[in-house]
């Protein structure tokens, strides 16, 4: 469980969890830097964000209206260390202006529905390895016959990478998804 700071926090450690190239994510992971004063400091990253790959990236939040050149400028020096010292490969400030709601609404979605249910995960399978093409969320669900349960498991499916959408749209019964392979 990650426990965040504020909302802009939460809605970003949900988006970088659902991502498929994340392997672990934390939050408020110290970084000692030099500051120009000559003095050690304590910079603590957001989120720090390994992938899967074993590339880390650390994560500054801040609501764009808290942006200022004189933020970015400590925030470009920080990282220079950062990457420098070998303490993560890239520093990525995330603003509320980059969040992207239809990325947040489906991370979400995934979050909720985590929690594994061995027999309509089965199911699920079962029904998605027969897909001959496109098919909606809706139909597979039905296909699997247990309701919530079934639409919850093509949900997990579309999070595991094992379905995908045919068009960038917040996961709903009425898209519609293919068969993209086993999960990834």
């Amino acid at each position: 469980m990650l426990y965040t700071e504020s909302y802009l926090e939460h809605s970003w450690a949900h988006c970088l969890n659902a991502d498929r190239k994340t392997r672990e994510l934390r939050e408020q992971v110290a970084f000692k830097w030099l500051a120009p004063s000559g003095q050690w400091r304590t910079h603590y990253f957001d989120l720090l964000v390994e992938q899967a790959d074993g590339t880390r990236l650390a994560c500054p939040v801040k609501p764009e209206a808290r942006v200022t050149p004189e933020l970015e400028a400590e925030i470009a020096l920080i990282a220079r260390q950062a990457v420098d010292s070998g303490f993560a490969d890239d520093v990525r400030l995330l603003t509320d202006v980059d969040l992207d709601p239809v990325e947040l609404s489906n991370a979400r979605l995934i979050y909720s529905v985590r929690k594994p249910d061995a027999e309509a995960d089965e199911a699920a399978a079962a029904v998605i390895a027969q897909m001959g093409g496109i098919s909606m969320v809706s139909e597979l669900a039905a296909e699997i016959g247990q309701g919530a349960r079934g639409y919850r498991a093509i949900i997990r499916s579309i999070g595991r990478g094992r379905l995908r959408t045919t068009r960038y749209e917040r996961l709903a019964p009425e898209i519609e998804v293919f068969h993209a392979g086993e999960d990834e």
